[in-house]
Order: C-alpha cells, then structure tokens, then sequence
C-alpha cells in the first residue's frame, strides 16, 4: 500500500475541517461586522454573504472530493473494497448541484418574504421558509452529500480494521453517528414546517440541540481519524 494514498486522504478531511470551520467564522464576522457599522439600519442584506459562503465552499468541496477520489482509487489497487470510499467521493460531487440550487432558492426566500425591520425581527420564522419542490432539491442534496461522506468513513473504518489501527476505527465511527445525526437535523429542519404558523419552539430547539450534539460527535471522530490516518501511514508499506 503507497503511504502517500493515506495522506492524501487525511488532507482531504483536514482541509474540509477547517476549511468549514474558516468560513463560519467568516460568515459570523460579516454579521458581526454589519451589525456594528449599520446601527441605525435594521435590515441585514444576507444575500451577498450566503452567495460567497455557497461558492467558497462548493469549490472546498470539490477539492477534497478530488483528493479522496485519487487517495481512494490508489487504495483500490490494494483490495478492491476501497474503491467505494472513491464512490463516496462521486456522490459528494453529485449532491453538490442540487445543494447549491436548493441554498439559492431557499436564501431568496428568506430576503423575499422577510426584510428584517430588526435584529429580534429576524426569527425562527424567516428561516423556516415555506417548502416547495426547490428546497426538497436542497434536502436531497444533502442526503445525497451524507451518504458520500458515510461511505468514506465506512472504508476507512474498514482502512482501520483492516490494518490493527483502533483509532482510524473509533474516530470513523464516530463520524459516521455524528455526521449522520447532524445533516440528518438539518435536512429535516426546513421541512418540519409548511407554514409561519405551526412552529413549534420546543422541537425547533430540540432540533438544533441535536444538531450541536452530531456536531461534537463528528467534530470529535474527524480529530481521531487526522490522528489515526497520520499514525497508520507511518507504519504501512511504501
């Protein structure tokens, strides 16, 4: 096996992790930023912000899926079970139109049916924007998105097993149930409602509870996997 496929894919999920982490932190100093210098003007224009975040991270997206496809496609020559961590990678690319169409329509219509007189004003009710065929699109993707990264981790817990390495195993794992938790929540959040008026505040925050917790646990399991695909490509054979 070439060390060089591990590392390959190992930056593949480094580059994800904070290159995400890099555009929300860039996404909540925008509205920080507005917030402070448009004090007396209580609209927040969050187009041009959502449009950019959409972009950078499409091109993220590509990048990593890229990486995983080769690092994958490499190990397959090993044992042909880890072709479909390459897989995984394809549905990651194919999930990314219908993400992107979805997220468009669905920050349209947030700007369209709320102009946010102030920042109280923009509420629980302008983000659960009333469900059509173009935010299923969105939900689709997602799913779509989900089970590309769910088969990549399954291959490197299959990577981990196979090579005695408990923490490629555990870290998987545990993205798996994180990462499966979480775009699970987000996916149903935009559904659960069809209308302004049957909001329920208690499984909205139950919800986003949820969606913390998958968070973490993903969070975590990516941390283990970077450390446990460092660790195993030192010790394979060139």
């Amino acid at each position: 096996m070439n060390s060089s496929s591990v590392i390959m894919i190992r930056n593949a999920i480094l580059i994800y992790l904070l290159g995400s982490i890099l555009l929300v932190i860039v996404f909540m100093l925008y509205i920080a930023g507005y917030v402070i210098n448009q004090s007396q003007s209580y609209y927040i224009n969050l187009e041009k912000p959502f449009y950019v975040i959409i972009t950078l991270n499409s091109l993220l997206a590509v990048a990593v899926a890229v990486l995983e496809y080769t690092g994958f496609r490499r190990l397959s020559e090993l044992k042909g079970t880890y072709r479909f961590g390459a897989y995984g990678a394809i549905l990651q690319l194919i999930s990314l139109p219908f993400s992107i169409t979805g997220a468009i329509y669905y920050i349209q219509s947030i700007e369209n049916t709320y102009k946010v007189s102030n920042i109280s004003g923009f509420t629980m009710q302008a983000l659960l924007v009333k469900v059509n065929s173009l935010t299923y699109l969105g939900t689709a993707g997602s799913l779509i998105n989900l089970i590309g990264w769910l088969l990549v981790f399954a291959i490197l817990h299959k990577l981990g097993s196979d090579h005695g390495n408990g923490i490629v195993k555990t870290g998987s794992l545990a993205a798996i149930i994180g990462l499966a938790l979480a775009i699970s929540v987000t996916s149903y959040v935009p559904v659960a409602y069809t209308s302004y008026n049957a909001i329920n505040v208690a499984s909205v925050l139950i919800l986003f509870t949820l969606l913390i917790i998958g968070g973490l646990i993903a969070f975590i399991g990516i941390i283990m996997l970077l450390i446990g695909l460092t660790s195993l490509a030192k010790v394979i054979t060139h």
